[in-house]
C-alpha cells in the first residue's frame, strides 16, 4: 500500500508538473539579468557584507578567486578520460565568480575577464555530449554569463556566446541516446535539466517557441527525480551528491520563480523541502560528514541550503552551516554566490540549533541517527543504515554505522574512490548487478564496511534492509534493521540492533538464523585507530591519546581479529592508517544465535541485551 501511495503521489506530481509546465506566462518573462536575480538583490548582497561577518568571509573569498582569474588563462577543452566535467565546473565557476564580482563592485576588469574565459569555451568543437553533465554544467556557465553581464557584453560577443549555448547546449539535448537524463531518477536529471532551463531562459529571445518547448520538457521531466526525496527527505545518494544534485535542483527552481515568478510547482513537494534538515543530521561533531556511498568525508558550509531557509523563512536550516563558516570552513564550490543571494534576505541572528537529536528516514537509503549535542567537538554521533547495493552510487554497507565519541571518529566508512581511475583500469564500475566487478573494489563491496559477512560473500544486491523499529529515550537511543534480504540464501533471518545507553555508549546486537549450510559469520569494522587484541573477546582502540574497548558477548564461540591486509588491486587508492577489527563466528546450518559487540571507553562496560525482534512472527 505505501508503495502504490508513493507511486500515485509521483503520477499526481508528474502531471501537475505537466500541466504548470503548459501554463506557464511567458509575458511576465523578466528582462536581464533574469537568473536568479530580482530587483534589488545586488544591493540586498552588497548591504549583506555590512551586517554579517559571514557575508563577509563569503564575498571576500569570491571576489579573491575572481581576482586570481584576471591573470589565468582561460580554460582549455582537455578530456579526463570520457569526462570533460572538471573542465565545465571550472568554468561555471569562474564565469559565476566574475559575474558576481562585476555586478557587486562595477569593476570592468571582472566582466571583461568572464567574457574571455565563455568565448573560448564556444570555440570548443563541442562540450562532450556523450557525458551530457558535462554539458549542462557548461551551459549553464554560460547562461550566467550571459544573462549577468548582458549589458556589459559587446552585441558580437552576445551572439557568438548565445549561438554556442543554443548549438553546443540546447541543441544536444535532441539526441535522445545522450540525453537519457529526460528519464533519470537521480541526480543527472537534476544536473542537466537545470543546465537546459538555464540556457532556454537565457536566451529566450533567440528563439521563443524552442526555448518554451524545452522548459516545459524539463519540467515535465524533473518529478522522476523529486521521487529520490521520499517519503522522509533523505537522499539516497548520499551526502555529496545531495550536495550536487539538489544544488542543481536550487538552481532550477530559483531561475524560474526570478525569471517566470513561479516555480511550477517543484517546490511544493514537502520531502524536498525536508530534505536540507537531513542534510543538517548528516554533519557531525567532529566537522565531517557522514559519509556514506559515493561521498568524500570533508564537511563546509553548502550554500545551497540558504535557499531551502528562505523558502521556508526558517533560518534555523542554515545554523550548522554559519557555524561552520565562522570555524573558517568557507566553501569554495563553483556555486558559492548563491550564499549572497539567498542569505542576504535572512536574519540569520536568529539562527537556533536543531531541537531533535535523532533523524530517522525511509525510502531507498533508511537512515538512523543520533547526536548527543550540536556545540561539541566532543559530542557523541552515531549513524546507521539499511537499502540495498543496486541503488544508483551504492556501497555494500546495509547494517554498516560510523561512530564519533569523545572528538573521535571511531567506526569510519571510507567513501567514494576516483571514478576515472578505476574506469582507466577497466572496471564496469557502473554495473550494479551481482556479479559486476563493482563490488570488487575495495571501498565499494562488504569487506571495508562496518557489517556483517557470511563465508566472504557478497551482499545479495537487491536485497532492501529497511528501518523497522526506531527508539529515542534519554536511556535509549537507536534502531532496528531487517538485514535478512540482505544476506539471504547465507541466513534465514539477520536482525541487527543498534543502541545507544544514558552515556552514549554503543551496541551492536545481531540476531542471526544460520542458512541451511555451515557459515562462517565475520563482524567488521574499519577504523583509524591502533589495535590489540587484549582479550580473546576484546580489541582496545586507542587513538589521539583516547581509548575505546570493543567486547563481544554471545553464546557462541568467537575470535577477535585484526585483518593484515586490505585486498586492494594495484590500481585502487590505498587507505593509509587503515585497520579492520573485529570478531569471527563459525555457526552451525540453521543455528541461531544472538551476539552483541559493546563499545566503551571503560573495559568492563557491559550492556543488557535488548529484546529480539522476529519479524517472521510477526
Amino acid at each position: 500500500m505505501k508503495k502504490y501511495l508513493l507511486t500515485l503521489l509521483s503520477v499526481i506530481l508528474f502531471a501537475s508538473a505537466s500541466a504548470q509546465a503548459q501554463a506557464l506566462d511567458y509575458d511576465k518573462l523578466a528582462p536581464h539579468p533574469r537568473l536568479l536575480l530580482k530587483k534589488g538583490d545586488i544591493t540586498a548582497m552588497k548591504e549583506f557584507c555590512d551586517r554579517s561577518a559571514n557575508a563577509r568571509a563569503v564575498h571576500d573569498k569570491i571576489i579573491a578567486d575572481a581576482n586570481g582569474y584576471l591573470s589565468a588563462m582561460p580554460v582549455t577543452r582537455k578530456m579526463t578520460g570520457r569526462r570533460l566535467l572538471s573542465i565545465s565546473r571550472e568554468a561555471l565557476k569562474r564565469i559565476f565568480y566574475l559575474s558576481y564580482a562585476y555586478l557587486t563592485t562595477d569593476d570592468m576588469r571582472y566582466a571583461a575577464r568572464a567574457e574571455r574565459e565563455m568565448l573560448a569555451v564556444c570555440e570548443f568543437e563541442d562540450w562532450n555530449p556523450s557525458h551530457f553533465l558535462d554539458v549542462g554544467e557548461m551551459t549553464m556557465a554560460l547562461a550566467i554569463g550571459y544573462d549577468w553581464l548582458y549589458r556589459y557584453l559587446p552585441v558580437h560577443s552576445r551572439s557568438i556566446i548565445g549561438t554556442a549555448i543554443y548549438e553546443k547546449g540546447l541543441l544536444a539535448s535532441e539526441n535522445d541516446k545522450q540525453a537519457w537524463f529526460f528519464r533519470s531518477d537521480n541526480n543527472w536529471n537534476q544536473v542537466c535539466n537545470a543546465g537546459m532551463i538555464y540556457g532556454a531562459l537565457a536566451t529566450m529571445e533567440r528563439a521563443p517557441e524552442y526555448c518554451k518547448a524545452l522548459i516545459a520538457k524539463c519540467i515535465e521531466s524533473n518529478p522522476i527525480a523529486q521521487k529520490c526525496y521520499e517519503p522522509d527527505g533523505g537522499y539516497p545518494e548520499g551526502f555529496g551528491y545531495w550536495d550536487y544534485g539538489t544544488g542543481f535542483e536550487v538552481m532550477l527552481v530559483a531561475a524560474l520563480q526570478s525569471a517566470l515568478g513561479t516555480d511550477a510547482g517543484i517546490a511544493s513537494q514537502h520531502s524536498f523541502l525536508r530534505s536540507a534538515t537531513f542534510m543538517t543530521y548528516m554533519t557531525t561533531p567532529s566537522g565531517k560528514c557522514y559519509n556514506y556511498y559515493d561521498s568524500g568525508s570533508g564537511m563546509s558550509c553548502i550554500s545551497s541550503k540558504y535557499w531551502f531557509a528562505r523558502q521556508l523563512n526558517d533560518p534555523s536550516i542554515v545554523a550548522v552551516d554559519e557555524w561552520l563558516i565562522k570555524q573558517g570552513k568557507v566553501p569554495g564550490d563553483r556555486l558559492l554566490p548563491i550564499y549572497m543571494l539567498f542569505g542576504s534576505s535572512l536574519d540569520l541572528s536568529k539562527t537556533h540549533l536543531p531541537k531533535s537529536k535523532t533523524w530517522v528516514n525511509h525510502g531507498e537509503a533508511p537512515i538512523f541517527v543520533y547526536r548527543s549535542g550540536w556545540e561539541s567537538a566532543d559530542d557523541t554521533y552515531f549513524a546507521i543504515k539499511g537499502g540495498k547495493a543496486s541503488t544508483n552510487h551504492a556501497h555494500m554497507d546495509a547494517g554498516s554505522f560510523i561512530y564519533e565519541k569523545l572528538g573521535i571518529r571511531w567506526a569510519v566508512d571510507l567513501g567514494m574512490h576516483d571514478y576515472n581511475r578505476l574506469e582507466q583500469a577497466g572496471v564496469d564500475l557502473w554495473n550494479r548487478s551481482q556479479e559486476s566487478e563493482r563490488w570488487d573494489i575495495f571501498r565499494i563491496g562488504a569487506e571495508s564496511h562496518n557489517t556483517l559477512m557470511f563465508n566472504g560473500h557478497r551482499h545479495n544486491v537487491s536485497g532492501m534492509a529497511e528501518i523497522v523499529e526506531t527508539f529515542d529515550t534519554p536511556r535509549r537511543k537507536g534502531a532496528v534493521i531487517n538485514l535478512t534480504p540482505t544476506f539471504e540464501g547465507d541466513a534465514t533471518e539477520v536482525i541487527r540492533t543498534a543502541e545507544l545507553d544514558k552515556n552514549d555508549n554503543l551496541k551492536i546486537a545481531d540476531h542471526i538464523v544460520c542458512g541451511d549450510k555451515p557459515a562462517i559469520v565475520e563482524w567488521r569494522m574499519a577504523t583509524n585507530a591502533e589495535a590489540q587484541i587484549v582479550a580473546p573477546n576484546t580489541i582496545m582502540l586507542t587513538q589521539d591519546g583516547k581509548t575505546l574497548y570493543l567486547k563481544f558477548k554471545g553464546r557462541v564461540a568467537a575470535e577477535a581479529k585484526i585483518w593484515p591486509d586490505h585486498n586492494y588491486k594495484d590500481f585502487e587508492i590505498v587507505d593509509d592508517n587503515l585497520r579492520r577489527v573485529g570478531f569471527v563466528m563459525q555457526l552451525k546450518a540453521n543455528q541461531m544465535v544472538d551476539v552483541e559487540v559493546t563499545m566503551s571507553p571503560e573495559r568492563g562496560k557491559s550492556i543488557t541485551l535488548p529484546r529480539i525482534i522476529n519479524l517472521k512472527r510477526k
